[in-house]
């Protein structure tokens, strides 16, 4: 069950962060896609893909540390 809720977390976080990101790039690539330096496409690159990767992580983390902790009666 624990493996179980800890994909589901995952998922569903990594569902919600890539629409979002998917949204942002629209409305940012669309009418300012000329505004943003060359030199840090590379950073905005790295940190999109860390959300986007990350948080979808750390949620599934923090769901299965809490659910290691619950004892069962």
């Amino acid at each position: 069950m624990k493996l179980l809720f800890t994909v589901i977390a995952f998922l569903v976080t990594l569902f919600i962060v890539a629409a979002l990101a998917v949204v942002c790039v629209m409305l940012l690539a669309g009418p300012h896609s000329g505004i943003m330096p060359p030199a840090l496409e590379p950073v905005v690159l790295a940190l999109g893909w860390l959300a986007v990767l990350g948080l979808p992580a750390f949620v599934a983390y923090r769901v299965w540390r809490k659910l290691g902790r619950r004892r069962t009666s």
